[in-house]
Protein backbone atom coordinates (compact mmCIF):
# COMPACT_ATOMS: atom_id res chain seq x y z
CA UNK A 1 0.00 0.00 0.00
CA UNK A 2 1.47 3.59 -0.86
CA UNK A 3 0.09 7.14 1.18
CA UNK A 4 -1.09 9.59 -0.56
CA UNK A 5 1.97 11.72 0.14
CA UNK A 6 3.68 9.38 -2.30
CA UNK A 7 1.18 9.79 -5.08
CA UNK A 8 2.07 12.81 -7.16
CA UNK A 9 -0.84 11.34 -10.53
CA UNK A 10 -2.99 8.57 -10.91
CA UNK A 11 -3.09 7.24 -14.25
CA UNK A 12 -6.61 5.19 -14.95
CA UNK A 13 -7.03 2.06 -16.85
CA UNK A 14 -10.59 2.12 -18.50
CA UNK A 15 -12.35 -1.93 -18.98
CA UNK A 16 -12.82 -2.84 -15.50
CA UNK A 17 -12.52 0.33 -13.73
CA UNK A 18 -14.89 2.75 -15.50
CA UNK A 19 -16.95 -0.30 -17.70
CA UNK A 20 -17.31 -4.05 -18.27
CA UNK A 21 -18.97 -5.80 -20.90
CA UNK A 22 -22.95 -4.69 -21.03
CA UNK A 23 -25.28 -7.88 -20.81
CA UNK A 24 -27.83 -6.45 -22.87
CA UNK A 25 -25.47 -6.31 -25.86
CA UNK A 26 -24.51 -9.83 -25.01
CA UNK A 27 -27.58 -10.74 -24.74
CA UNK A 28 -28.71 -9.64 -28.14
CA UNK A 29 -26.45 -11.70 -29.89
CA UNK A 30 -27.16 -14.65 -27.78
CA UNK A 31 -30.50 -14.08 -28.61
CA UNK A 32 -29.51 -13.44 -32.54
CA UNK A 33 -27.78 -17.38 -32.23
CA UNK A 34 -30.56 -18.81 -30.17
CA UNK A 35 -28.54 -19.67 -27.36
CA UNK A 36 -30.23 -20.92 -24.16
CA UNK A 37 -29.56 -18.83 -21.44
CA UNK A 38 -28.96 -14.58 -20.78
CA UNK A 39 -26.72 -12.77 -18.36
CA UNK A 40 -28.78 -10.87 -15.74
CA UNK A 41 -27.53 -7.43 -14.76
CA UNK A 42 -26.79 -8.92 -11.35
CA UNK A 43 -24.38 -10.76 -12.06
CA UNK A 44 -22.87 -9.05 -14.95
CA UNK A 45 -20.12 -6.90 -12.99
CA UNK A 46 -18.87 -9.95 -10.99
CA UNK A 47 -18.76 -11.82 -14.64
CA UNK A 48 -15.94 -9.47 -15.66
CA UNK A 49 -13.81 -10.27 -13.00
CA UNK A 50 -14.30 -13.64 -12.81
CA UNK A 51 -13.16 -13.63 -15.99
CA UNK A 52 -10.13 -11.52 -15.18
CA UNK A 53 -8.96 -13.91 -12.47
CA UNK A 54 -8.83 -16.83 -15.25
CA UNK A 55 -6.53 -14.94 -17.09
CA UNK A 56 -4.15 -14.05 -14.85
CA UNK A 57 -4.25 -18.47 -13.96
CA UNK A 58 -3.51 -18.72 -17.81
CA UNK A 59 -0.97 -16.36 -18.11
CA UNK A 60 1.08 -17.14 -15.05
CA UNK A 61 4.29 -18.24 -17.02
CA UNK A 62 4.06 -15.43 -19.47
CA UNK A 63 4.61 -17.92 -22.02
CA UNK A 64 1.13 -16.87 -23.58
CA UNK A 65 -0.14 -13.34 -24.39
CA UNK A 66 -3.41 -11.35 -23.96
CA UNK A 67 -3.18 -10.72 -27.75
CA UNK A 68 -3.62 -14.34 -28.24
CA UNK A 69 -7.62 -13.96 -29.20
CA UNK A 70 -7.93 -17.74 -27.41
CA UNK A 71 -7.21 -16.10 -24.10
CA UNK A 72 -9.79 -14.55 -24.20
CA UNK A 73 -11.72 -18.09 -24.04
CA UNK A 74 -10.87 -18.53 -20.89
CA UNK A 75 -12.13 -15.38 -19.75
CA UNK A 76 -15.54 -16.14 -21.58
CA UNK A 77 -15.70 -19.45 -19.48
CA UNK A 78 -15.36 -18.14 -16.37
CA UNK A 79 -17.76 -15.02 -17.22
CA UNK A 80 -20.46 -17.30 -18.70
CA UNK A 81 -20.16 -20.04 -15.89
CA UNK A 82 -20.47 -17.71 -13.18
CA UNK A 83 -23.57 -16.47 -14.92
CA UNK A 84 -25.12 -19.52 -14.96
CA UNK A 85 -24.15 -21.30 -18.53
CA UNK A 86 -23.53 -24.66 -18.27
CA UNK A 87 -23.09 -27.69 -20.79
CA UNK A 88 -24.05 -26.93 -24.57
CA UNK A 89 -25.59 -23.38 -23.79
CA UNK A 90 -22.15 -22.68 -22.52
CA UNK A 91 -20.15 -23.54 -25.40
CA UNK A 92 -22.73 -22.25 -27.80
CA UNK A 93 -22.73 -18.84 -25.99
CA UNK A 94 -18.84 -18.88 -25.84
CA UNK A 95 -18.84 -19.26 -29.40
CA UNK A 96 -20.79 -16.34 -29.65
CA UNK A 97 -18.84 -14.08 -27.54
CA UNK A 98 -16.15 -14.99 -29.44
CA UNK A 99 -17.71 -14.13 -32.69
CA UNK A 100 -18.66 -10.87 -31.61
CA UNK A 101 -15.51 -10.24 -29.49
CA UNK A 102 -14.15 -10.31 -33.41
CA UNK A 103 -16.94 -8.55 -35.58
CA UNK A 104 -18.51 -5.70 -33.11
CA UNK A 105 -16.59 -2.55 -32.32
CA UNK A 106 -15.26 -2.27 -28.20
CA UNK A 107 -17.41 1.07 -28.08
CA UNK A 108 -20.51 -1.31 -28.85
CA UNK A 109 -19.43 -4.08 -25.76
CA UNK A 110 -17.85 -2.22 -23.20
CA UNK A 111 -20.71 -0.06 -22.38
CA UNK A 112 -21.97 -1.18 -18.72
CA UNK A 113 -20.83 1.71 -16.85
CA UNK A 114 -19.30 1.51 -13.15
CA UNK A 115 -20.94 4.81 -11.70
CA UNK A 116 -19.48 4.28 -8.66
CA UNK A 117 -16.17 4.11 -9.77
CA UNK A 118 -17.05 7.00 -11.93
CA UNK A 119 -17.86 9.21 -9.26
CA UNK A 120 -15.01 8.63 -7.45
CA UNK A 121 -12.71 9.44 -9.79
CA UNK A 122 -14.17 12.67 -10.19
CA UNK A 123 -13.35 13.49 -6.80
CA UNK A 124 -9.79 11.84 -7.26
CA UNK A 125 -9.53 13.79 -10.24
CA UNK A 126 -10.13 16.96 -8.27
CA UNK A 127 -7.19 15.83 -5.93
CA UNK A 128 -4.67 14.84 -8.22
CA UNK A 129 -3.85 15.05 -11.70
CA UNK A 130 -5.33 12.53 -13.54
CA UNK A 131 -4.78 10.72 -16.98
CA UNK A 132 -5.69 7.48 -18.81
CA UNK A 133 -3.84 4.63 -20.75
CA UNK A 134 -6.27 1.58 -21.99
CA UNK A 135 -5.78 -1.18 -24.59
CA UNK A 136 -8.40 0.00 -26.97
CA UNK A 137 -9.12 0.53 -30.51
CA UNK A 138 -8.53 3.74 -31.13
CA UNK A 139 -12.14 5.32 -29.66
CA UNK A 140 -10.87 5.68 -26.11
CA UNK A 141 -11.41 9.44 -26.30
CA UNK A 142 -14.71 9.64 -27.39
CA UNK A 143 -15.95 6.62 -25.13
CA UNK A 144 -14.31 8.60 -22.27
CA UNK A 145 -17.46 11.49 -23.38
CA UNK A 146 -19.69 9.50 -24.33
CA UNK A 147 -19.61 7.33 -20.79
CA UNK A 148 -19.18 11.12 -18.78
CA UNK A 149 -15.94 9.98 -17.59
CA UNK A 150 -13.10 12.22 -18.84
CA UNK A 151 -12.18 14.58 -21.33
CA UNK A 152 -8.88 16.29 -22.65
CA UNK A 153 -9.44 20.07 -21.88
CA UNK A 154 -12.17 22.20 -20.37
CA UNK A 155 -15.21 21.15 -20.61
CA UNK A 156 -18.38 19.51 -17.91
CA UNK A 157 -16.51 16.88 -17.04
CA UNK A 158 -13.10 15.86 -15.08
CA UNK A 159 -9.91 17.01 -17.12
CA UNK A 160 -7.47 14.70 -17.98
CA UNK A 161 -3.65 15.58 -19.21
CA UNK A 162 -4.07 12.57 -21.41
CA UNK A 163 -6.18 9.40 -23.06
CA UNK A 164 -3.83 6.67 -24.34
CA UNK A 165 -5.17 4.13 -26.29
CA UNK A 166 -2.79 1.65 -27.55
CA UNK A 167 -5.23 1.49 -31.19
CA UNK A 168 -3.84 4.44 -31.67
CA UNK A 169 0.19 3.99 -30.68
CA UNK A 170 0.44 0.86 -31.72
CA UNK A 171 1.78 -0.02 -28.64
CA UNK A 172 -0.04 -2.14 -25.88
CA UNK A 173 -0.24 -3.08 -21.94
CA UNK A 174 2.42 -4.95 -20.90
CA UNK A 175 4.82 -2.56 -22.70
CA UNK A 176 6.07 -0.30 -20.87
CA UNK A 177 6.54 2.11 -23.53
CA UNK A 178 2.75 2.82 -23.53
CA UNK A 179 2.70 4.54 -19.87
CA UNK A 180 5.04 7.47 -21.68
CA UNK A 181 2.86 9.65 -23.62
CA UNK A 182 0.58 10.16 -19.98
CA UNK A 183 3.86 10.52 -17.74
CA UNK A 184 5.25 13.34 -20.44
CA UNK A 185 1.68 14.75 -20.55
CA UNK A 186 1.20 14.67 -16.72
CA UNK A 187 4.99 15.65 -16.06
CA UNK A 188 5.45 13.45 -13.62
CA UNK A 189 8.38 11.05 -11.71
CA UNK A 190 7.54 7.08 -12.96
CA UNK A 191 7.81 5.87 -9.36
CA UNK A 192 5.06 8.64 -8.00
CA UNK A 193 2.47 8.16 -10.66
CA UNK A 194 -0.24 5.23 -9.47
CA UNK A 195 -1.29 3.01 -11.99
CA UNK A 196 -4.84 1.68 -11.40
CA UNK A 197 -6.28 -1.08 -13.40
CA UNK A 198 -7.75 -4.72 -12.83
CA UNK A 199 -5.29 -7.24 -14.20
CA UNK A 200 -1.95 -8.40 -13.35
CA UNK A 201 -1.20 -9.35 -16.99
CA UNK A 202 -1.35 -5.75 -18.47
CA UNK A 203 -1.87 -3.86 -15.82
CA UNK A 204 0.53 -5.03 -12.84
CA UNK A 205 3.14 -5.91 -15.24
CA UNK A 206 3.08 -3.68 -17.62
CA UNK A 207 3.30 -0.64 -15.04
CA UNK A 208 5.83 -2.51 -12.68
CA UNK A 209 7.49 -2.51 -15.68
CA UNK A 210 7.34 1.07 -16.25
CA UNK A 211 8.69 1.94 -12.81
CA UNK A 212 5.24 2.90 -11.80
CA UNK A 213 2.93 1.95 -8.46
CA UNK A 214 0.27 0.28 -9.41
CA UNK A 215 -3.09 -0.41 -7.77
CA UNK A 216 -5.38 -3.72 -9.17
CA UNK A 217 -9.16 -3.41 -8.32
CA UNK A 218 -10.44 -6.52 -7.03
CA UNK A 219 -13.54 -5.84 -5.66
CA UNK A 220 -14.50 -10.24 -5.05
CA UNK A 221 -10.80 -10.24 -3.55
CA UNK A 222 -9.54 -13.01 -6.25
CA UNK A 223 -6.49 -12.43 -6.50
CA UNK A 224 -5.69 -12.61 -2.49
CA UNK A 225 -2.62 -14.61 -3.05
CA UNK A 226 -1.04 -12.10 -5.15
CA UNK A 227 1.34 -9.78 -2.72
CA UNK A 228 0.83 -6.48 -5.04
CA UNK A 229 -1.74 -3.31 -3.62
CA UNK A 230 -5.26 -4.31 -4.29
CA UNK A 231 -8.71 -2.07 -3.48
CA UNK A 232 -12.02 -2.92 -4.07
CA UNK A 233 -12.99 0.33 -6.21
CA UNK A 234 -12.27 3.62 -6.88
CA UNK A 235 -14.18 5.05 -3.52
CA UNK A 236 -11.63 2.94 -1.73
CA UNK A 237 -8.65 4.58 -3.38
CA UNK A 238 -10.62 8.00 -2.32
CA UNK A 239 -10.52 7.53 1.27
CA UNK A 240 -6.29 6.64 0.77
CA UNK A 241 -5.87 9.64 -1.06
CA UNK A 242 -7.53 12.31 1.46
CA UNK A 243 -5.85 10.31 3.90
CA UNK A 244 -2.69 13.02 5.41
Amino acid sequence: MYRAADIDAVVFDMGGVFVVPDPEAINRWLSVDDVSGRIDHSVAVDAHYVGVRAITELLADHTVSEADMSVWGHYDRAAFTHAGFDGDALDRAMATRDRLRRTAPVEDVWTYRLIHNIEAFAQIAQLRPVAIVTNNNGSAVQQCRDHEICQIGPGPLPTVAAIVDSGVLAISKPDPRIFSPALDALGTDPHRTLYVGDTVHADVLGAHAAGMPVVQLDPLNLHHDHDHWRLPDLGALLEVLTVD
